[in-house]
Order: C-alpha cells, then structure tokens, then sequence
C-alpha cells in the first residue's frame, strides 16, 4: 500500500509593506521546488488584503509524508524561513496545517 498524498495549508499574515518581497521570495521558492522536488506536487499562494493586514494563504501538495520530509529538510526551505525572520516579513506566527488526504476530489 502506498503512502497517502499529504497537503499543507499555511496561512501567513504580513503587513502592506512587506507583502510585495514576502510574495517575490514565496515565487522564488515555488520555482525552486518545482524544479528540484518531483514529489511537491502543487505549491500556489494566493493573497487577501483585509484592512491594515495582508494575508497569504499557501496551498501544498505532496506525494507522501517522505516527499514532505525532504522538502522541510532542505536547504531552500531553510533559506525561506531564514529570509522570512532576517527581513521581519511576516507578522505573527505562521498558521499551519498538515494532514494525509481524506477525501474530495483533484484535479
């Protein structure tokens, strides 16, 4: 039996300000895995600007929790993080959830 598909939603809150470099280093790390990850299977961020605040909802996909390991564990993963703390671009906490698919549809 093979591993379940797991996705991620991870929701980022950062200021007007910011948003524009927090969404050129989210494009930056979308082109690395797409080129570098076969098993990321779907990586798109999408934006909301809600009063003083802008949101950036992420969407993931992964093969199995092994695709989902390698990717958490790589160097352009870290470098995302470590971009994000250096030059202050989220405010708050990041919001994440991770789960084996459970039903629904893709396509």
């Amino acid at each position: 039996m093979s591993q379940a598909e797991v996705g991620i939603v991870a929701i980022l809150q950062t200021t007007p300000e910011k948003a524009d470099r927090l969404k050129e280093v989210l494009a930056q790390a979308a082109k690395w895995i797409h080129e570098h990850e076969p098993e990321s299977l779907a990586f798109a961020f999408y934006e909301e600007r809600n009063g003083d605040g802008v949101r950036i909802s992420i969407y993931e996909r992964y093969a199995s929790q092994a695709a989902v390991d390698k990717h958490e564990s790589s160097d352009n993963y870290k470098k995302v993080f470590q971009t994000m703390g250096d030059e202050e671009l989220l405010a708050g906490a990041p919001t994440i959830l991770k789960a084996p698919f459970a039903g629904g549809f893709l396509r």
